[in-house]
């Protein structure tokens, strides 16, 4: 992946997560160009942003304020990029030493959550739906070239999947959130207006008797996830989470 689109992927995930537009100034270009220098892989890097903006929308539940600069990512960032190294660390002294890790009382345990094997069948599926996405002739050349970088992000998340690494199942979850968010915006592009206007409506229906009976941010994550289904299932793709094996 180029520097280019290193900086417009974490560029576009902080303005989304932020909630409001915002041009990125040169300092904040120089701290991504130092992520990039330093190795920080664009999966981890917004993994990094998701968090700090997580902790950020924690303590200010009202959103009366918001994040001004990027660099209020960069110590998430950074230690989302030790745990990385850290891992990739432990692998290398396995592979010097030719031996597995030992485990404890002469038993091996095994790491909750789904097998390797079904997490790659899982990817597999979702690589060739996204594929097919793009050789249909309706999709526009933007959501095309769109489409094309969720599977490079796809393969850099995958590259960390190796045969002998043990899965950090939430580290792994986060990134196929923050892709799917991405790939979500990507297809909303490509249905007609009156169509998404069609489904919103159908859904304030629904949620009408509830309106008044929910706080307002339930209500919106409520519309906002029916408007996620509607479009996964519209284009036939399946979502980008482990809860949906």
């Amino acid at each position: 992946m180029n520097y280019y689109n290193y900086f417009t992927e974490i560029e576009e995930h902080f303005v989304r997560r932020r909630g409001k537009h915002l041009y990125v100034s040169p300092l904040d270009w120089s701290l991504i160009a130092t992520w990039r220098d330093s190795g920080v892989p664009l999966h981890v890097a917004l993994r990094g942003i998701d968090r700090a903006m997580d902790g950020f929308f924690a303590k200010q539940p009202l959103k009366a304020s918001k994040v001004s600069s990027l660099f209020y990512c960069h110590a998430s960032v950074m230690e989302e990029y030790a745990r990385h190294l850290e891992a990739h660390v432990g692998e290398a002294l396995q592979e010097e030493s030719g031996n597995e890790a030992p485990a404890s009382d002469g038993q091996t345990t095994e790491p909750a959550g789904p097998g390797k094997e079904e997490i790659l069948r899982f990817f597999e599926a979702r690589i060739l739906e996204i594929k097919a996405l793009g050789a249909k002739q309706y999709v526009s050349e933007e959501v095309r070239e769109g489409i094309e970088r969720i599977l490079t992000r796809l393969d850099e998340i995958l590259g960390d999947l190796a045969p002998d690494r043990q899965i950090d199942f939430e580290a792994l979850d986060r990134d196929l959130a923050i892709l799917d968010e991405t790939l979500v915006g990507i297809l909303r592009t490509a249905v007609a207006p009156e169509v998404t206007e069609s489904w919103e409506k159908e859904a304030r229906k629904d949620l009408k008797i509830y309106k008044k009976k929910l706080p307002p941010e339930t209500y919106a994550k409520i519309l906002d996830t029916y408007m996620r289904t509607r479009i996964h299932r519209h284009f036939a793709v399946g979502e980008l989470s482990l809860f949906h094996m």
